[in-house]
């Protein structure tokens, strides 16, 4: 393949031909003489501009304000749209289900948890929110990551198992306050 290659290369007729001498030096100086033909203008805070009646009357300097103002009302609506926290729902229709799903059930699962309160109870009512808060900021953190990863598989299913792990601390603490009712059910009914 590189013999075809190499015979190509000589097969075709590439310019080589070298320039005259002086050439570059004459080009200098025509670009030297074009720059000091052209006149540097400059605008004073009046719109005036030397030689120039007024430049707010020039059409360029209008259409160049209206695409001014466009480009800044489109960059300021693109940088509002993109503020939007970037959660399971802004993944697709099935994990906004599951979303709404999850977060129904953390907020039943907890405002029984709440119901539960007593004495007996209440440290461990207290270190299951301080966990659910420890996992509720990990999720705030994996929905930075989700942004930042373009929707990235782990990262969801990250979130998913964020929302299992709500529900099932939750449980976990019904559980454990469902058998310290029992077992003073228990010692009440053998000390009787």
């Amino acid at each position: 393949m590189s013999k075809s290659m190499e015979d190509w290369f000589k097969e075709q007729d590439f310019n080589t031909t070298e320039l005259p001498s002086g050439h570059r030096n004459r080009f200098l100086e025509r670009l030297q003489a074009a720059q000091e033909d052209e006149k540097v203008v400059s605008i004073d805070r009046d719109g005036k501009a030397e030689g120039h009646a007024d430049a707010r009357k020039n059409p360029w300097f209008k259409w160049s304000l209206v695409a001014g103002l466009a480009l800044l009302m489109g960059l300021a609506g693109f940088n509002l749209g993109s503020s939007s926290d970037t959660d399971l729902a802004s993944v697709s229709p099935e994990m906004a289900n599951a979303q709404d799903f999850f977060s129904s059930t953390i907020a039943e699962e907890l405002k029984q948890l709440e119901s539960e309160s007593s004495p007996e109870t209440e440290r461990l009512i207290a270190d299951t929110k301080v966990q659910l808060l420890e996992l509720e900021n990990d999720y705030q953190q994996l929905k930075l990551d989700l942004d930042n990863s373009g929707n990235s598989r782990k990262v969801i299913a990250a979130m998913i198992q964020n929302f299992q792990n709500r529900i099932a601390l939750l449980e976990a603490a019904l559980e454990h306050i469902e058998s310290l009712k029992q077992l003073k059910l228990n010692t009440d009914a053998t000390i009787l």
